[in-house]
This record gives structure tokens, C-alpha cells and sequence, in this order.
């Protein structure tokens, strides 16, 4: 495409090579800033054929929640022809809003309230603005505990050592698992981590990465959070960004005596992606990592 804005009503003026992009760049086949005409930034993503209906649909729901009054995420523009994807020939793109940022300080934002208080409001934002939002019907529904059944089978087959520490667990995360396909189910970012947000200092700009966006337990944003935050530095759950993000969701009414029970083990079960990734990975030294944070988690 000679114009690669054109299909979204834009004029290509610049790349912007000198941007960083957080976020992960495996979400794509190419990803670079670009600046229109009128000076704003917008992120460029080339697509695999595969994921053009995914995408679709993750586009529709990000639009759909800044038409709803979500501030704090990077939505998608539509084309001109009102879908999400221009494509020509075999080459497919994707255009989202683009809001330079400074990564948080790590391990040290941890042990400051103002990032969990930050996520805790996104969070309740989210849940808002998604009960106004006319949310595409093509959403996924994520099931846990289908999830934790279906790798704790794979491991016992493919790795033993990692499913001989894992099952012990099993029993802090067993209620939970039995319960959460029947726990209230809220739209959920899907991976909701600090570096997967858009910082200005402290303050929360954007979310990004809402590839895993869908219909979850109501505490899956809130627990993936907090195991992110937790395992730079489990401290943050008595003192820092946990404790605050957890005041603030006990504030706003998301957490309640109801749920706050299967807090602990929500967390926990949510880090079983993350083991999973690790695995793919071959990072045995992550591994090794995850499986402790877990063991500390259960005590």
C-alpha cells in the first residue's frame, strides 16, 4: 500500500522509528508507529492470514468500549469500508491509537501504591463502561478450570518433574477450580499486567495487547494483576501496588467479602498460563521460578 493510512480515512505523513513500543511484538507479524498528516500516532500491525477473524473481533470490542467512554485503552480505528482490517493482496493491517509512555521502574513500582491504585480503577473503568458497550457477540468465554484440567494432564504425560510439584498445589487451587465455572463472569481484559499499560510516571494512560480479551470469572484481571506484581516481589501484596490495587477495588465494591475468598487461589491458578508459556519456551530457570511462586502462594 503506497498510503498505508488511506483505508482509515488517514494521510501517512511519517514512520516513527524513534518511539519504543511496549507490548509484545509476537502478538503480530510487524508492528511500527506512524504519524498522520495532523501529527497523531497511531501503532501499524501487520497480520497473519489466521488471525484476521480474532483480530476482528478484538478491534470491534476495543472500539466499542472508547464509544462507551473507556478513556484508558488503545482502541482500534475502524476502515473506511466500518470493518477493523484492510487488506490487499496478501498483506492485512490493523491501526490503533498510539500514546508514547516511560516503563514503570522495576522491581521498585511494586512497593508503591500509585500503579495497583491506577489498575484498580482501569479495572472498575473496564467493568463499567463494558456493561454500556455493544460488545461484539464473537467474544471468547474462558474457562480456568477446562484450562487447568487440560494441562495438568499434558504434564503428568510430558513433565513429570514440573506435574510432581504442581499436584500438591492442586488442593489450594481445588475449590476455587470447582467453583469458578458458576463465579459472576465480567468482560476481562484478558492479560492485564503493568507492562502490558502505557505509563505517564504513575499514572495508567492506556492498556495495550487485548489479544486475550473475552468473558472470564470476575476475578481474572484482577488476579492476573496481581500475580504479575507479586512474583517481582511478593511483598507488594502486604505493603505497595498489590495492597493498594486490592484498597481499591474494596473501595469501588469489586471486591467483597463474597470473593475475596477465591482471591488468593485465583491468583495462583492464573499463573498456570504463565507456567505453560515458560514450558513452550524451554526457560527452565523461569520454570523453576514460577513453580517456587506457586509453592509461596499455597502457604
Amino acid at each position: 500500500m503506497s498510503d498505508p493510512l488511506r483505508p482509515f480515512g488517514l494521510v501517512f505523513r511519517r514512520d516513527r522509528p524513534d518511539l519504543p513500543i511496549p507490548g509484545s511484538p509476537e502478538r503480530c507479524l510487524s508492528r511500527r508507529v506512524v504519524e498522520d498528516s495532523a501529527g497523531s500516532l497511531y501503532l501499524l500491525e501487520s497480520l497473519a492470514a489466521s488471525q484476521l477473524a480474532h483480530r476482528q473481533t478484538v478491534a470491534a470490542c476495543t472500539a466499542a468500549l472508547a464509544r462507551a467512554g473507556l478513556t484508558s485503552v488503545a482502541a482500534h480505528l475502524p476502515c473506511l469500508d466500518g470493518g477493523f482490517v484492510a487488506s490487499k493482496n496478501r498483506l492485512h493491517i490493523q491501526l490503533s491509537r498510539f500514546a508514547p509512555g516511560v516503563p514503570l521502574p522495576r522491581p521498585d513500582y511494586t512497593l508503591r501504591p500509585e500503579p495497583g491504585q491506577a489498575l484498580g480503577r482501569f479495572i472498575t473503568d473496564l467493568r463499567d463502561c463494558a456493561a454500556r458497550a455493544d460488545l461484539p457477540p464473537q467474544l471468547p468465554n474462558r474457562s480456568l478450570a477446562d484450562y487447568a484440567t487440560t494441562l495438568m494432564r499434558t504434564l503428568a504425560a510430558a513433565e513429570p518433574a514440573v506435574f510432581s510439584r504442581l499436584a500438591p498445589l492442586a488442593t489450594a487451587m481445588g475449590a476455587f477450580l470447582d467453583a469458578e465455572p458458576s463465579l459472576p463472569r465480567a468482560l476481562c481484559h484478558g492479560d492485564l499486567h503493568p507492562e502490558n499499560a502505557i505509563w505517564d510516571g504513575f499514572d495508567l494512560v492506556a492498556a495495550i495487547d487485548w489479544e486475550f480479551v473475552g468473558m472470564a470469572h470476575e476475578l481474572y484481571d484482577v488476579a492476573g494483576a496481581l500475580g504479575c506484581m507479586g512474583i517481582e516481589n511478593p511483598r507488594t501484596f502486604a505493603a505497595g501496588a498489590g495492597a493498594a490495587m486490592i484498597r481499591a477495588l474494596r473501595d469501588r465494591g469489586l471486591l467483597n467479602e463474597d470473593n475475596l475468598r477465591w482471591l488468593r487461589p485465583a491468583v495462583m491458578a492464573g499463573r498456570l498460563g504463565w507456567l505453560a508459556e515458560w514450558l513452550r519456551k524451554n526457560d527452565r530457570e523461569m520454570v523453576e521460578m514460577e513453580l517456587d511462586y506457586l509453592e509461596l502462594l499455597a502457604r
